[in-house]
């Protein structure tokens, strides 16, 4: 019984992912929370290979290596399936070049004409001795329906 409301749980309650970069430290991190505590998955960036690790209120039941073998084309039709809303992106930026920081501005201002978001706000530095990216960005997910695309 358990597993039934489980599995209708998961088409009605859409889970929320996080993704953070962070070029100055090298922090990429993709996070999934499905009623949260009960469910967190983790991919990140360590050692220059992906980790992948999942959380069942707050324990760690799994931590494994992304292998990075997989074709690219397997991955793209992942990623086609994937159907975010309530997408809200947050970036800061800056270049050396103020002009590279301009023409970043205009394509960013792009992306909303392209994807459907719920919101884009940037915060572009002109005035920056170091190259940098910082996005934040927010998503939900109908988790039941992706698995079944998936399948």
């Amino acid at each position: 019984m358990t597993v039934l409301i489980l599995m209708v749980l998961l088409f009605i309650v859409a889970s929320n992912i996080i993704f953070h970069f962070d070029s100055t430290s090298s922090d990429v991190n993709v996070t999934l929370l499905w009623l949260y505590p009960i469910l967190k998955s983790v991919v990140s960036l360590e050692n220059n290979s992906l980790t992948l690790s999942i959380f069942i209120f707050s324990k760690k039941i799994f931590k494994k290596q992304m292998s990075s073998h997989n074709s690219e084309s397997r991955n793209k039709n992942v990623l086609k399936k994937i159907n975010p809303t309530d997408v809200r992106i947050n970036a800061q930026y800056g270049f050396k070049d103020p002009y590279f920081t301009g023409l970043t501005f205009a394509a960013l201002n792009m992306i909303p004409s392209l994807l459907k978001l719920e919101s884009l706000y940037q915060k572009p530095d002109f005035l920056v001795t170091n190259d940098f990216i910082n996005i934040n960005a927010t998503a939900k997910l109908n988790l039941g329906r992706f698995l079944l695309a998936l399948v």
